[in-house]
């Protein structure tokens, strides 16, 4: 082997000895950031869930109204996800769907499957432990927590996390500007006619597709 040729790891080993982080830094909407590189760690500014919430289809009920067996409530009234309900009055269920938030006095979720629907009121066929059911505020992240590190590359899931903690801008390393450019009489593009001795510019494209993943310039 020559001597004066470099190995593949020797090459590389001089190149990264070379590279210098990119130190600019620009601020991006969370919607665009995937696979770009944070700068600043975040934190989030909320608990979640932000409130006590339902993790089931069912029934919010007052464990202390569910006496003997099967026992029978009146469903007083109806709370989907995205609304807020009234005060869960005595002797009674609030029929609630997954994500609503817990209305003030029950302490449990009964889930559909079981219970049966009479009129307007519900069997309750199963009784719940307290707290069943009941997705508790900051169950998942509590407010001051760091939920992404400097230096992280964003992915999909980074992203979407940091939208779930309200983030709409992330600051980002600069892109990488990137410069290709390719020599040789004997190469040709792809869709040009082919002459003796020629070959096609496959390089071009592979390179530009790496550039292209790591999300350079």
């Amino acid at each position: 082997m020559n001597k004066g040729l470099l190995n593949v790891d020797e090459a590389l080993e001089q190149l990264l000895a070379g590279a210098r982080p990119v130190a600019e830094t620009e601020t991006v909407p969370t919607l665009s950031a995937t696979g770009r590189v944070l700068a600043a760690a975040q934190r989030s500014t909320m608990n979640v869930p932000p409130m006590d919430n339902s993790a089931m289809d069912g029934y919010a009920v007052r464990l202390a109204d569910l006496k003997g067996p099967e026992p029978r409530l009146k469903v007083s009234q109806k709370i989907p996800a995205g609304s807020t309900g009234k005060p869960l009055a005595p002797g009674t269920a609030a029929r609630i769907f997954t994500g609503a938030p817990i209305p003030a006095g029950a302490d449990a979720i009964v889930m559909q499957e079981h219970c049966a629907q009479e009129g307007d009121e519900v069997v309750v066929k199963k009784v719940p432990a307290r707290g069943e059911w009941i997705r508790l505020t900051g169950s998942d992240i509590r407010a001051g927590v760091e939920v992404l590190p400097a230096g992280l590359r964003l992915r999909p899931q980074d992203t979407g996390l940091a939208a779930s903690v309200g983030i709409a801008l992330l600051p980002v390393r600069r892109r990488v500007r990137l410069g290709l450019f390719f020599t040789g009489d004997e190469l040709v593009m792809p869709g040009d006619p082919l002459p003796p001795g020629r070959i096609y510019n496959s390089n071009r494209f592979t390179l530009n597709g790496l550039a292209g993943i790591f999300r350079c310039e």
